[in-house]
């Protein structure tokens, strides 16, 4: 009988202990500021020599930041958002290589998320034909 209580008393020890550990461990924020951006690809048909489209970008954080979306190679974009757990912005744009979001800190210094819409062209060039199997007894 003895046993068996010292037994229930470690485990309800060991419960009580690794409690806060897996709370931590668990905790929302922890989890990673997300950063979505849509569309993901632009296609260019033959001829096309740029991409003309409206981008949609959304993100979200499981507390409040202080937070700045850029575009790498368009110095002119730039969104910022003080104390904000989440923000949209879209915007009209005409490029015709990849862009780069970046979702960075107020001081522009570190990158917390990023994503990249890529530019596709020509991709019918790539694009196997169907053809018809031989057939020798036709």
């Amino acid at each position: 009988m003895r046993a068996g209580r010292s037994a229930a008393c470690l485990l309800a020890l060991f419960g009580l202990c690794s409690t806060p550990l897996f709370a931590a461990a668990t905790d929302p924020a922890d989890e990673d500021i997300k950063l979505e951006i849509s569309p993901r690809i632009c296609v260019l048909k033959k001829g096309d020599q740029q991409c003309e489209i409206p981008v949609h970008a959304q993100w979200r954080s499981p507390r409040e930041e202080s937070l700045c979306l850029v575009i790498l190679t368009r110095p002119d974009v730039k969104r910022c958002w003080e104390n904000y757990t989440q923000g949209t912005y879209t915007i009209g744009l005409t490029f015709a290589d990849d862009l780069t979001f970046q979702l960075r800190d107020v001081s522009l210094e570190h990158v917390v998320a990023s994503e990249v819409l890529r530019v596709i062209r020509e991709a019918l060039r790539y694009r196997h034909k169907r053809r018809q199997p031989w057939n020798i007894f036709d």
